[in-house]
């Protein structure tokens, strides 16, 4: 009786250190889009679920995510659960190891990379100098970064094999400055964007410009958003910029968005107005109301949307 007294308190013991070694998180959120694009109205109901599971044992951890996202809106998808990140990480002396499959981060320059498989990120510091080397199972990806602070500046240089990326971030008398540079090998292929923000007296003051040469396309969404889905799509050459404000109000996140599109042929300008009302809801719940004005040159291209987000994490 005993020695099953023993056993079982050990195997409780092995399990709450399993349990305690592994996480579950995740979200949910559901959109109600009405659209109007030059008078022709839309209305659909789409959602999206992601949950993540971690394990870790000392400095090593595994994430794998699985995603269910009905993106356009339609049967198609509803019912079809895909594995998305799946990554390692871990250290081995001074040296971090991040290994997998997982999506690349946004800019205003540049969307998300796409997943490849074999991704690797080896890192390390050098006497302040933050040194990584990235890439996948295509050799031609590899690429070298350095970064670090001189002077108050935060300053990073990455050397791909087919551009050069050079980022400088730092505040002078209160105000947020970033400038980010693409030197592509390309001909007329760079692209580089500058951002101003600011806060006073409860509100959140920002201006972002980005610029491309003729062979060039922004396609991130870090600010204006989703710029492959404008109504008139970003195209090569076209510029953008923009100021926003953001404030509360009555219990809510408010946030306005006034920004053009410059087409590099001139034919098809856009001017955009984006306002959003965020609130947390009980539950844990929080409610996202977005409406967003796309004025075109070209009429046919003019849209309005109106969306209403219901989303949760846990």
């Amino acid at each position: 009786m005993k020695k099953q007294l023993l056993i079982a308190a050990v195997a409780a013991t092995m399990t709450s250190a399993a349990i305690a070694d592994i996480s579950i998180t995740g979200n949910m959120k559901v959109n109600y889009t009405n659209t109007d694009t030059n008078g022709t109205v839309t209305n659909q109901v789409g959602h999206e679920a992601n949950l993540a599971l971690v394990g870790k044992t000392g400095d090593t951890s595994v994430h794998i995510e699985m995603a269910l996202d009905d993106g356009k809106k339609d049967a198609t998808e509803q019912g079809t659960v895909v594995l998305e990140d799946v990554h390692l990480t871990t250290t081995i002396g001074d040296i971090k190891l991040k290994t997998g499959t997982w999506n690349g981060s946004d800019t205003i320059l540049d969307k998300d990379s796409d997943r490849t498989a074999g991704n690797y990120i080896v890192s390390t510091a050098v006497s302040g100098v933050a040194i990584s080397v990235e890439g996948d199972t295509d050799e031609a990806s590899t690429s070298v970064k350095l970064a670090g602070s001189v002077s108050g500046v935060d300053v990073s240089y990455k050397a791909k094999a087919t551009q050069d990326e050079v980022t400088l971030g730092t505040t002078v008398a209160g105000v947020s400055i970033a400038y980010a540079n693409i030197d592509s090998d390309t001909a007329n292929a760079d692209k580089s964007s500058v951002s101003l923000g600011y806060s006073v007296n409860g509100f959140d003051l920002s201006y972002v410009n980005a610029d491309a040469d003729s062979k060039a396309t922004i396609s991130g969404d870090s600010y204006f958003g989703d710029v492959t889905k404008f109504s008139t799509a970003m195209g090569e050459g076209d510029d953008i910029s923009g100021f926003g404000v953001k404030t509360s109000l009555a219990g809510n996140t408010v946030q306005l968005k006034s920004f053009t599109m410059e087409d590099a042929s001139a034919s098809a300008d856009v001017d955009f107005i984006k306002v959003v009302a965020t609130r947390p809801l009980a539950g844990g719940t929080t409610l996202e109301v977005t409406y967003t004005d796309e004025d075109s040159t070209d009429a046919t291209k003019d849209r309005e949307t109106f969306d209403v987000e219901l989303a949760v994490k846990f």
